[in-house]
């Protein structure tokens, strides 16, 4: 296969309600829907993650884009494949930017699984060798709340809806408090607290009161850039420890077990580089015995459905951050939004490839993007 264009679609949707955390305070999320067609005219859908400011990572929605049609496109001249995992083979000579990279990725491995009349899970699933699952449960994340009457109120509406796991997002010592009395409340709720870096190891005192509420892992509580510190704390508490924000490839992983970092990992696809290095940091953490999980990014529907063919490798069994698409958006860019089923599952889309179709109205729109040739 040969790719002969691409084009670029930036979408801005409101979300249902704001969700804070110790970086950001969002009420929108924006994203780039990214096309990718081949000579023989298949084509994919991927979607650029990274935010409107570089408060999660250095990648912007701004200088991905910019990344895409300056240093991506020219290197795909005359670039043929016969898999996808040889795209990011060919792209590993840009350094970082593994936010664009997945974008575009994403949507070579969707053209690549309807080439194979499979889906996108299937297909992940064959280069595992394992069967994918129809359903996965998944979880929910709830950013700061104005009360704890407020709190308490919407984890149980989330409970009711069928959710099996639920992630807070604290901002501080001032939240553990917090913390504490939704355990009162919930003393069987499968919980987990992340921090988004918001603590120093000045603040043990404070970490060791999270370590008695029994919570499935503590996540990021301390620097983006840091793999020392947090294996310091972790000899220090019962609670494992979870990696986020450090984590953009399988040598981070790797730095992590070797020093005893963490015990688990929240993996994003688009911020590793995209599905080919996700696959391999899966196998090297079940190997290695560390938890891997799905965590997600307000991700649009199109987003979501490569999160979802993910997420049912059974290697994955703690509920991710995936979540049904009326948790944050009234309107999805794709025709069938992903609804909670029974059980507070999720099913995993079974036609070819990421088995998602844009509405009329984002059809539209992308239709009036100019393609970017690739010469």
């Amino acid at each position: 296969m040969q790719i002969k264009k691409i084009r670029l679609l930036p979408v801005t949707l409101p979300l249902i309600s704001s969700f804070k955390t110790s970086e950001d305070n969002l009420n929108t999320r924006e994203v780039t829907l990214v096309q990718v067609s081949t000579t023989t005219g298949l084509s994919g859908l991927g979607e650029l993650e990274a935010f409107a400011h570089p408060t999660y990572t250095a990648e912007t929605q701004a200088t991905a884009r910019q990344m895409i049609q300056q240093e991506i496109v020219p290197l795909l001249t005359d670039f043929q494949f016969a898999l996808p995992e040889e795209l990011s083979q060919h792209l590993a000579v840009i350094q970082g930017n593994q936010m664009a990279k997945a974008a575009v990725e994403t949507a070579v491995w969707d053209l690549y699984a309807q080439s194979q009349q499979k889906s996108l899970a299937a297909v992940l699933a064959q280069r595992l060798q394992v069967r994918p699952r129809r359903q996965i449960a998944v979880g929910v994340s709830i950013g700061q709340q104005p009360s704890v009457d407020q709190l308490l109120q919407k984890i149980q509406l989330y409970l009711n809806q069928g959710y099996q796991r639920i992630k807070l997002k604290i901002t501080g010592v001032a939240e553990i408090a917090m913390v504490e009395h939704v355990r009162q409340q919930f003393p069987k709720l499968n919980l987990m607290v992340d921090a988004n870096s918001a603590f120093t190891l000045t603040e043990l005192p404070a970490l060791r009161r999270l370590d008695k509420l029994n919570l499935a892992m503590i996540e990021q509580p301390l620097a983006t850039d840091d793999f020392v510190q947090h294996a310091h704390l972790q000899k220090q508490l019962t609670t494992s420890l979870c990696l986020d924000e450090n984590i953009f490839g399988l040598a981070d992983v790797a730095t992590a077990v070797t020093l005893k970092s963490a015990r688990a990992i929240n993996l994003k696809l688009a911020r590793v580089g995209g599905l080919t290095n996700t696959l391999a940091i899966v196998q090297y953490c079940q190997k290695q015995r560390i938890e891997v999980w799905c965590g997600g990014m307000l991700e649009t529907g199109v987003g979501r459905a490569a999160n979802l063919a993910l997420d049912s490798l059974p290697l994955f069994t703690f509920p991710g951050d995936i979540s049904a698409s009326d948790r944050y958006f009234s309107e999805d860019v794709i025709q069938k939004p992903f609804e909670l089923a029974q059980g507070g599952r999720l099913t995993v889309p079974d036609q070819a490839g990421l088995g998602v179709n844009l509405t009329a109205k984002y059809l539209g729109k992308m239709a009036e993007q100019t393609w970017i040739g690739v010469n």
